[in-house]
């Protein structure tokens, strides 16, 4: 076990932790800037500040090291999105609330996003990965938020909240993308009251009798 200088003693399990976290952090840098499949093993282990084998000790292959980020950083997003909602009690302050963490934080973080909204979209097998793994989590965060306030009286009673709960992530993976393709891109935070004034009161000015298809037919 080896003393600080301080005097504290610091664990072999914390000194691991804190070495995973900075070859993870490298590796978006790195897929962030060259691409997946451009990207090497020794680019990752060079930006970490690793040997090549200290690095294979963490993360058996690239793959290895893409799974990984999707995992830590989409739970560690959707714990925090869950904390949010906890000292929020409207449906629309929480679904806010979780919106605005969504953009702050991939606006804080463009090769996260590059990593997300592209290099994890090359293989379906990651897609598949994606869809059964943290993004279900987080569409059923957002169904929660939508059934809520179904339940009491805020939203529409019409409105299916599995439908809405894709409607509302589909909108906002698709400003990240856009976001992240722009040559010159605006503050992404800055769509967040936009998108929820189309999600939150939609388009039209009233809603017409056949509003909802066959459910105003007699």
């Amino acid at each position: 076990m080896k003393v600080q200088s301080g005097g504290s003693v610091a664990s072999p399990t914390l000194g691991r932790q804190r070495k995973r976290t900075r070859i993870l952090e490298a590796a978006v840098r790195v897929f962030g800037e060259r691409g997946y499949f451009g990207a090497r093993m020794r680019d990752v282990a060079q930006a970490a500040g690793v040997a090549d084998g200290t690095l294979y000790l963490y993360f058996a292959s690239k793959e290895d090291l893409l799974t990984a980020i999707l995992e830590e950083y989409a739970q560690a997003f959707v714990e925090r999105a869950r904390r949010d909602c906890q000292d929020l009690a409207d449906p629309r302050m929480q679904l806010r609330r979780v919106l605005e963490r969504h953009l702050l934080s991939l606006e804080q973080n463009r090769a996260l996003a590059a990593v997300f909204q592209i290099e994890l979209r090359h293989s379906r097998r990651f897609l598949r990965r994606i869809a059964k793994g943290q993004v279900a989590q987080y569409l059923l965060l957002l169904q929660e938020l939508v059934a809520r306030g179904i339940q009491e009286g805020i939203f529409r009673p019409t409105v299916d909240p599995r439908v809405a709960a894709r409607a509302i992530f589909g909108a906002v993976d698709e400003l990240v993308t856009a976001w992240v393709l722009a040559h010159r891109p605006a503050s992404l935070a800055a769509q967040l009251e936009p998108l929820l004034e189309v999600l939150l009161y939609g388009l039209c000015t009233e809603q017409p009798a056949h509003a909802h298809g066959r459910r105003g037919e007699p």
